[in-house]
């Protein structure tokens, strides 16, 4: 063998050495890289465990199944997407975005009145005001078509019934009123609710309903 081939040989080996050097160099920093993904998934991932199972307590609702499945999708995915380390990261790292997402929403809706939460609160005291009384006239009228009202029970029947009515629609309208969890402050603390009852307004249609009552049961 010649000197120059010798040489030649010998840049070509260090070439080939620097080459395996780089390549194993970045291959290193890839796995690190991926290494402190998997670890950003996992701490995201069991954040969102422990949010969510606070939020089922919270609700008093029962803590879903969080052991994974495997999907048919997933299951007749290539090889290729199935061991690519970055493609599962990266789904992995939406899939976490979409469920804080939902489970923001979730909170946001919990934190609204439980009844018809996008509506004013007058027109829900309205709905169930109005329902107390719709029920309460419903009965006044089958007694007074039952007995004609001639006995002294027509008065308590007039005129308490529509009181009780009224209480009823204001501890029903504080349940609907109230949402299923609190605001919170910038500190992180809950913020008391507060809770219209609209009583006047309950008072207002008991009223219509004695008048109802004496226009068509008395006269």
């Amino acid at each position: 063998m010649s000197l120059s081939a010798y040489e030649d040989l010998v840049h070509e080996l260090t070439r080939l050495d620097a080459d395996t050097n780089a390549s194993t160099a970045q291959a290193t920093r890839q796995l690190e890289r991926r290494r402190e993904s998997l670890r950003e998934v996992r701490s995201e991932l069991d954040d969102q465990m422990m949010g969510l199972a606070e939020l089922c307590a919270r609700l008093r609702h029962t803590t879903p199944d969080l052991t994974p499945v495997h999907t048919a999708e997933e299951e007749g995915a290539s090889p290729a997407r199935q061991t690519n380390p970055d493609a599962v990261l990266e789904r992995a790292k939406t899939a976490l975005r979409e469920a804080e997402l939902a489970r923001t929403a979730t909170t946001r809706s919990a934190q609204r009145p439980t009844l018809l939460p996008k509506a004013h609160h007058v027109l829900r005291e309205l709905v169930v005001y109005g329902s107390s009384m719709v029920a309460c006239l419903a009965v006044q009228l089958v007694y007074f078509a039952a007995t004609g009202g001639d006995d002294d029970s027509k008065w308590w029947v007039t005129f308490l019934l529509p009181v009780m009515a009224t209480i009823i629609g204001y501890v029903l309208v504080g349940m609907a009123n109230r949402p299923r969890l609190p605001l919170l402050d910038r500190s992180g603390k809950p913020i008391k609710a507060v809770v219209p009852h609209n009583p006047r307004l309950g008072v207002t249609l008991a009223v219509c309903t004695i008048a109802v009552v004496l226009l068509f049961a008395w006269f």
